[in-house]
């Protein structure tokens, strides 16, 4: 039996495959080896993905919160323009006024 190890120099990925055919231990190297190649890439484009969404998206905390209703006094606050709203204007359907405000 001979024994092939197949390395690819740029990244230093090597594999190894022991059968009685030399031709069928190159190729199930070389399937070993492109296989790694394809692992190693996609995480890297994974790590890279998940840098640039991080970026993107802020830290949401459980405190975060978008529009605070309360009941008790009538009023809708968006927090994020920082605008207040009557909660019967809301309640009955014009969504219209939180949009409006937000431009």
């Amino acid at each position: 039996m001979s024994n092939v190890r197949v390395t690819h120099k740029p990244s230093g990925i090597t594999a190894c495959a022991n059968t009685k055919s030399q031709y069928r231990n190159k190729q199930l190297a070389l399937a070993v080896v492109v296989s790694r190649l394809q692992n190693k890439n996609d995480a890297q484009s994974s790590k890279e993905t998940h840098k640039l969404r991080k970026k993107q998206i802020p830290n949401i905390g459980r405190g975060t919160r978008v529009r605070t209703y309360n009941f008790i006094e009538g009023r809708v606050k968006d927090e994020r323009i920082q605008k207040q709203m009557r909660i019967q204007d809301i309640m009955s359907g014009q969504l219209g006024l939180i949009y409006e405000k937000a431009k």
